[in-house]
């Protein structure tokens, strides 16, 4: 009689075994299909909004200030291109004039 009930669980354990290789089966098919095109662009844009909530944003003295920056600088390269044009052109009016 322990011999039957002992078969009898080998059974349900065999069963239930083959159950989850079944469902892993048809796991890995669905998965490889991948989600629908809908399902993606909504992903798309959750994870989307998800990226934005972790940046940190500069506050507004620190975005006046580069701004300053760059525009101080914009100014400094444009003198630096006038002044070597400037002479650039000087030089090639004095070549032509002799």
């Amino acid at each position: 009689m322990a011999e039957d009930k002992k078969d009898a669980q080998e059974t349900t354990v065999d069963k239930s075994a083959e159950k989850k290789a079944a469902d892993k089966g048809a796991d890995k098919n669905a998965k490889s299909k991948g989600p629908g095109r809908g399902n993606r662009f909504f992903k798309f844009f959750r994870d989307t909004k998800g990226e934005f909530k972790k940046i940190t944003w500069p506050t507004f003295g620190a975005v006046a200030r580069n701004t300053g920056v760059t525009l101080a600088m914009c100014a400094f390269i444009g003198v630096i291109v006038c002044l070597f044009d400037f002479v650039l052109s000087s030089l090639i009016n004095l070549m032509l004039s002799l």
